[in-house]
């Protein structure tokens, strides 16, 4: 097995971006993610170099398992139309199997000219990032061998984040609320009020 190295992904669209905080939804120790739509044709190298790593895995599982066959685990990308979707993910916190001391870590954040991202940034869905990421060996009975993505850093070349709703409507004749100001009548029900809301 060579060495692992840090590749860096080619600029393409961030699906569901978790960067700034890690994922607890179905991991309580948390997990940074991102996966990236890049085009096929753009995506040939990192496709080619996913697949001889998953190769790799292969044969030094078969190897340990004393020539036992050894079942491909799933691809860490898929392929849809003309796109291919790249999953990178690191773990937020955890306990190093070797040393057994717990850890936390984050991803690097950087913008287009490689200065550090403040903490309050978030990025959105949308935004163009390039990712550094390892590929990763693995190997279990029950997924079989194969590789994951782990990403290291982000380098935010366009930016998306969110904006308020209200943006989406225009200005239109019609009900308009008086929110500030008291009722003109009176003797209007009354609504009950809600705690909810």
């Amino acid at each position: 097995m060579s060495e692992i190295t840090t590749k860096v992904s080619v600029a393409s669209e961030a699906i569901y971006p978790h960067l700034v905080k890690p994922d607890v939804r179905f991991n309580e120790l948390g997990e940074y993610k991102v996966t990236l739509k890049i085009s096929k044709s753009d995506a040939t190298d990192m496709v080619r170099s996913v697949n001889q790593s998953i190769l790799d895995s292969l044969a030094k599982a078969e190897k340990d398992n004393k020539g036992k066959k050894v079942k491909e685990a799933p691809k860490p990308y898929t392929e849809e139309g003309d796109f291919v979707f790249f999953k990178l993910k690191m773990k937020a916190s955890g306990v190093n199997r070797k040393t057994q001391e717990k850890f936390s870590q984050r991803p690097t954040l950087f913008d287009a000219k490689k200065n550090p991202l403040p903490t309050d940034v978030s990025i959105w869905g949308g935004s163009t990032l390039k990712c550094a990421y390892q590929e990763i060996p693995y190997f279990t009975p029950m997924l079989g061998a194969g590789v994951s993505l782990r990403l290291k850093a982000v380098q935010v070349i366009k930016l998306v984040q969110g904006k308020s709703d209200t943006n989406i409507f225009k200005e239109e004749d019609g009900f308009e609320s008086k929110s500030n100001s008291e009722s003109e009548n009176s003797d209007a029900p009354k609504v009950q009020e809600s705690s909810d809301f």
